[in-house]
């Protein structure tokens, strides 16, 4: 019995380079201020021998490839009026050097999706290029319009299915983010646009329970339905979890008003968030970065990408405005110390604390859980999907001060909406109980990690009594074993029949 299906869901997820320029220009140990992590991006790079888009078998059919930041620029470009222009750099990519701007964007796809990928996505920055040929260019606004047109036609033409929008001179501007997606939709009616939730890494979370601003409820009000996906953007890896479990309850607050359509929201890297709470991924991490040197982060663990993917065969991401909405009270606060660090390792920031505090709970079409622990609590990320009803939940790790990604554990309870649904869990704890509308005693529990394809029958392993299905952690361990049975986040998934 295999519980996770075969076939992929036509969603949002993606692979972003970004992170990977990165760890390559530090493995080349480039810390030079005159090189950029952009200047990683080229032909190579992605398709080489060995390249980066050789990795994630088994499950290229659920992730688009994004290419990020240094695409379509020069090498060593940093004039941000040069960014915008939509066309492959033939500097980077020689092979296409010959074609037309569209053509050269076509023979990219047509790469990619070589390679078992659903198709390509390009990141692009909010605005058009103001400096072409080494002379200044002034944009009215209906040019704008004309010009993204323009670029929404070449990305038709191409069967670019995926535009990754943000920063720019036109960055937090509600009404050009809307004029772009006007574009795409006209001319482009199979691509999606992703528009960002911009702001600084690590600051702009750091709330202590403040008031998220007004401009920030009114710019996600306003862009939330003229979007496809809604990015919560960077995030410090130390304080990852905190930052994204915070981002996301600001978002999905601000989208209980809207009605209509409105945008699915993106987590970036963090993706057993992703499957708790219905939102897309944007995966960052990669294989590669365990053989890199001078990493300025610890190698992260792709099996948590796979499973949040694998997860979402059963419970694709669903839109910010449906169902309802529960944010806990309760905030926790998680603190890292920063050490001294050599120069160009990201984030810069000087040594020292920082925080971030965060909702201890957030669900989606369900009550908030119950959390008892001894003592720190972990946070707590659930939903029910509005079709299919299946539950997801997810316990996610803490920082304190050096002590990075750690789960203090507690007994959690849920309650769902049926039995009959599959049930997916991440992460570490005590136990964790659903209670369901219908009784469950003396039914068959079948469970399965997320990374592998066979159920097992684990009803002896489990507890049902009445109407609850009691799981305990131990479990999690031995069906959910990542690779790192220390850092790593178990995942599984149950069916009950």
């Amino acid at each position: 019995m295999n519980l996770i299906p075969n076939k992929t869901q036509t969603t949002g997820n993606y692979f972003c380079t970004w992170d990977s320029q990165c760890d390559e220009m530090h493995t080349q140990n480039l810390l030079d201020p005159s090189f950029s992590s952009r200047d990683a991006m080229c032909e190579e790079f992605l398709f080489g021998e060995n390249g980066l888009l050789c990795r994630f078998d088994g499950v290229r059919g659920d992730l688009i490839v994004v290419l990020d930041d240094g695409w379509d620029v020069p090498y060593g470009a940093k004039d941000t009026r040069l960014f915008g222009l939509l066309e492959a750099d033939p500097e980077r990519f020689p092979s296409l050097r010959a074609l037309h701007p569209a053509e050269r964007l076509k023979a990219l796809a047509e790469k990619v999706r070589s390679l078992g990928y659903r198709g390509l996505g390009l990141w692009v920055p909010t605005q058009t290029p103001s400096l072409v040929g080494g002379n200044e260019v002034s944009r009215t606004p209906q040019e704008e319009r004309l010009y993204w047109e323009e670029r929404a036609r070449w990305c038709r033409e191409a069967g670019v299915v995926y535009l990754k929008s943000d920063w720019g001179q036109h960055q937090g501007d509600a009404d050009y983010c809307r004029m772009m997606t006007e574009c795409m939709r006209k001319y482009a009616p199979g691509l999606a646009i992703e528009h960002g939730l911009v702001g600084r890494p690590l600051f702009e979370s750091a709330r202590d329970g403040h008031a998220v601003p007004d401009r920030v409820n009114a710019y996600l009000r306003k862009v939330l339905p003229a979007c496809d996906y809604l990015r919560t953007y960077d995030v410090v890896h130390e304080l990852k979890y905190a930052s994204t479990v915070d981002r996301v309850s600001v978002c999905l607050a601000a989208a209980q008003g809207i009605e209509g359509p409105c945008g699915v929201l993106n987590i970036e890297d963090t993706a057993l968030i992703g499957a708790a709470l219905g939102c897309a991924c944007g995966v960052m991490r990669h294989d590669f970065e365990k053989k890199r040197k001078y990493l300025p982060l610890p190698p992260r663990l792709v099996s948590e990408s796979v499973c949040a993917l694998r997860w979402q065969r059963i419970a694709p991401p669903f839109a910010a405005n449906r169902g309802t909405l529960c944010i806990s009270d309760e905030r926790l606060k998680d603190v890292w110390h920063c050490p001294k660090r050599a120069d160009g390792f990201w984030p810069n920031v000087m040594e020292g604390d920082y925080y971030v505090t965060a909702p201890a709970a957030v669900s989606r079409n369900m009550p908030l859980p119950a959390v008892t622990a001894k003592g720190e609590k972990p946070y707590i990320v659930c939903s029910v999907h509005p079709d299919t009803g299946a539950l997801c939940a997810a316990v996610t790790p803490r920082t304190f001060g050096s002590d990075i990604d750690v789960t203090p554990l507690a007994d959690i309870a849920l309650r769902g909406s049926s039995a009959s649904a599959p049930i997916g869990l991440f992460g570490r704890f005590v136990s964790l109980s659903v209670t369901f509308p219908e009784p469950v005693e003396g039914c068959r529990v079948f469970a399965q990690n997320l990374l592998c394809d066979t159920a097992q029958d684990v009803t002896d392993c489990v507890s049902l009594s009445g109407d609850r299905l009691t799981v305990p952690g131990d479990l999690m361990l031995r069906l959910g074993q990542p690779e790192d049975a220390e850092k790593g986040i178990p995942a599984i998934t149950i069916q009950i029949q």
